[in-house]
């Protein structure tokens, strides 16, 4: 049976690298949504609470109860909650509509549209959208944003952070003058806070880093110090001993060169393994085994003989060869794929 293993000891060391980077580990958030980027939910969260991770970040309320036993604070990006939410689930407000939909006591976090335009309210609106809130009955427990321009070597990610700076000065003279409790501030993330020197947020969001990843088109040297958690088995289903010139799977895309063993194993594009369609460049599986094109839906081909293959170990191979980043690869892994902490 296919089995994705997680590496406790390269988790920790990635968290360790933002701690010592930001001289603290209570300032550590990690981000665990969309099943902890593919890595399994209740794996990764019962690693984060055994560093003492008091807040996380997911997607939804579904995670957030499943993993709401582990940590004081848990904010659900997007979304409602329901009426029978619990104290420490913190649903996140990008619009006014929202605030309909959230029941009174419920302890929000804010967020403020800093130039990305993606989610978020106008920062113009600052003032007018926080009364709203305290009209509601509502309890503001964090601001923050996302800078989007924390992957690039140019002066945007600077001049969006200048932007959040007013805004937590805005919400702290609001704060004196409405009589509300200032809220915890934050606004970078993992290579947003790896590349900054000075960090007086309240609190920093590590998501793709604490997974032993960044996705900068530059280099930060902190980032080397970084390990990949998840690793990639497949268990063989059959061998077959074929001649030179045998054709494998649909379409017979692949034709051998010379007499092989070719054995199939129990992962596909239905698992979430990107589908090889013979026009990509040739992959390697992490232990030196030829893939074969064309990929199925729930196997794929490989020069090997091999009970069990590692596919990959750095999911970045993989993204090379699909054009895109791990993220993707990493996020697209089918949850019911075995998770093992190693």
């Amino acid at each position: 049976m296919a089995e994705i293993f997680i590496c406790s000891e390269s988790y920790k060391n990635n968290l360790d690298t933002i701690a010592q980077h930001i001289k603290s580990k209570e300032k550590i958030g990690v981000v665990l949504k969309d099943n902890a980027y593919g890595h399994g939910l209740l794996e990764i969260a019962s690693l984060a609470h055994q560093y003492g991770i008091k807040s996380v970040f997911v997607k939804n309320e579904f995670e957030a109860r499943k993993i709401s036993y582990l940590f004081q604070h848990i904010t659900v990006l997007y979304g409602g909650i329901s009426d029978n939410s619990l104290p420490n689930i913190h649903p996140t407000i990008h619009s006014e509509s929202q605030l309909d939909l959230i029941p009174e006591n419920t302890s929000i976090e804010l967020k403020v549209n800093i130039g990305m335009n993606r989610n978020g309210i106008n920062s113009n609106h600052l003032e007018e959208f926080i009364q709203k809130i305290l009209n509601k009955k509502l309890k503001l427990f964090g601001v923050f944003a996302h800078n989007g321009y924390s992957d690039d070597k140019n002066s945007s990610f600077e001049d969006h952070q200048k932007i959040f700076q007013q805004i937590k000065e805005e919400v702290k003279l609001l704060a004196k003058k409405k009589g509300f409790q200032t809220p915890r501030f934050h606004s970078l993330n993992s290579s947003g806070t790896l590349r900054s020197d000075i960090i007086d947020d309240d609190l920093v969001r590590i998501g793709i880093a604490s997974y032993g990843y960044l996705s900068t088109d530059f280099e930060i040297p902190n980032a080397k110090n970084l390990k990949p958690v998840a690793s990639l088995y497949a268990d063989k289903i059959c061998t077959h001993f074929l001649k030179k010139g045998s054709r494998i799977g649909y379409s017979g895309i692949t034709e051998l060169q010379e007499d092989s063993y070719v054995s199939t194993y129990d992962i596909g594009y239905g698992d979430g393994l990107f589908r090889f369609n013979g026009k990509q460049k040739k992959f390697f599986t992490a232990d030196g085994f030829l893939l074969l094109p064309k990929t199925s839906m729930d196997c794929f081909s490989a020069l090997s003989t091999q009970e069990r293959i590692c596919v990959f170990k750095d999911a970045r191979k993989l993204a090379e060869v699909f054009h895109t980043i791990p993220y993707e690869i990493l996020t697209n892994l089918s949850s019911f794929i075995k998770r093992t902490i190693v």
